[in-house]
């Protein structure tokens, strides 16, 4: 058995020999993809402990069913008064408990522009993780998490898979888990997951060209990989089916934009597999998830109070659709305060298969699933576009439109003193979308600032 290289140990503190044995094999399979990153789970005995902490709690804390904040999420905001910039303001006499509606909502606009008000001013950096992110609203931040809140949200991935019927065997260096895309452009990597028992996963780009021997290549590793799991999105899972890509998991978890029921039952047809669609956000890691007999997306985490807040910040009683916003979460880095998520839906109490009360989102809105196309029709997803012009204006919110003609108008709000390089971006989406595409970048400084949420990506191409 080959010793583990000190730069993988380094990476993955927890790696064992036999984990190490099983990602040499993926790493040097020969169908393997072209990786173009190496990452290790950063996980050493603190995380594995706060997962079981996690675990623990899932199986055995009473599901939150209230409507109104418990005394965990009075706590959990009475411990950060002396530590956030946010909440320095708070009047003499604040009870967070009485007066838990008069705490200041946060937001990406937050986020993006004044960070140093929502991460703890006491806490060391050394231990951050970084993403990137400019989901559904087109703000482009910069998230800090912590290897800790990586683990748990496995943990929660766990929760939705049992309330969806469903377990996982994981096994020490043995292939488990795909997160997969179809991307122009992504990070490809194979690594171990210490917190499932060293098994193997890999980040894949099922288009051709991240393959030597293109498609051929992507199909007989998948058949030898032969992932249990699969995390992914619509678009991508859509093409798997279209392109009859080798799968047979037992889960796939799709996220990040809405799965649409009847996706869901091809792929559960095709494949065989339970499908559960995935509120997440990188703010917090998974939220809520859909379970088989239950309306809406059950909330998965025990200490994350989530209420739905009107145009003016006023909590709305359950069933009134109102933007979701969310207390608490696991990521010490990034505590979250009444942060306005963007989203929208209703909230109500359902009853789990085991008799058990839990709040559920209903009617979740704001994740629609969006493709553009080329001049050469070609798809171009909003991955695709959203990493090529990030770097060209950081924080820069924007929105993109196509419409049936195939023609573009790119929108951007500027921020006071950051110029905006419009040739730039026009240059880049053509790399995009061909040469001969017609595009249009305006600057709008009113994107954003009316009701409602900004839709960053938009197509009526198909």
């Amino acid at each position: 058995m080959s010793p583990i290289p000190e730069d993988w140990q380094a990476r993955a503190p927890a790696m064992t020999e036999r984990a190490w044995q099983g990602l040499e094999r993926i790493l040097q399979h020969p169908d393997a993809p072209r990786y173009n990153r190496t990452l290790g789970d950063r996980v050493g005995p603190a995380e594995l402990a706060a997962l079981e902490t996690c675990r623990a709690a899932l199986v055995s804390r009473p599901r939150e069913a209230a409507a109104t904040p418990s005394s965990a999420t009075i706590d959990f905001v009475e411990a950060l008064r002396s530590r956030l910039f946010l909440l320095d303001d708070l009047p003499e006499g604040f009870d967070v408990a009485r007066d838990f509606e008069a705490l200041p909502t946060t937001d990406r606009d937050a986020v993006a522009h004044r960070l140093e008000d929502l991460v703890p001013r006491d806490l060391s950096i050394d231990n951050a993780i970084v993403y990137s992110t400019s989901a559904t609203t087109g703000h482009a931040v910069i998230i800090p998490s912590h290897p800790t809140t990586v683990v748990q949200s496995l943990a929660h991935l766990e929760c939705a898979i049992r309330l969806n019927g469903a377990r996982l065997e994981p096994r020490e260096g043995v292939p488990l888990a795909v997160n997969a895309s179809m991307q122009r452009q992504t990070y490809v990597f194979a690594t171990t997951m210490s917190a499932w028992a060293g098994a193997v996963f890999t980040k894949l780009n099922f288009e051709p060209h991240d393959w030597a021997g293109g498609a051929a290549s992507r199909d007989r590793f998948l058949r030898d990989y032969a992932p249990m799991f699969v995390s992914s999105e619509p678009v991508a899972l859509a093409e798997a089916l279209r392109l009859e890509i080798p799968l047979r998991p037992t889960v796939v978890i799709s996220s990040a934009v809405s799965l649409r029921p009847e996706l869901a039952d091809q792929l559960r047809a095709a494949w065989g597999s339970v499908v559960i669609d995935l509120y997440s956000t990188t703010e917090t890691g998974p939220v809520a998830a859909s379970v088989p007999g239950v309306e809406g997306h059950v909330i998965l985490m025990t200490d994350l109070f989530v209420e739905v807040l009107g145009p003016s910040g006023e909590r709305l009683r359950d069933g009134v659709r109102g933007e979701i916003t969310l207390t608490g979460g696991r990521n010490p880095y990034l505590p979250l305060v009444r942060y306005r998520t963007g989203d929208y839906g209703r909230l109500a109490t359902v009853t789990l298969a085991d008799g058990r009360p839990a709040r559920a989102i209903l009617d979740l809105e704001g994740r629609a699933s969006v493709a553009f196309r080329a001049t050469d029709g070609g798809r171009v997803t909003s991955v695709d576009v959203a990493r090529r012009i990030r770097p060209l204006a950081p924080f820069v919110q924007h929105a993109l439109h196509q419409r049936a003609d195939r023609s573009l108008e790119l929108r951007l709000r500027p921020l006071p003193g950051v110029p905006i390089p419009l040739e730039d971006f026009e240059y880049t989406l053509r790399e995009l979308f061909g040469r001969d595409a017609k595009i249009r970048v305006v600057i709008d400084p009113s994107l954003g600032s009316g009701v409602g949420k900004v839709v960053a990506w938009r197509s009526d191409a198909g």
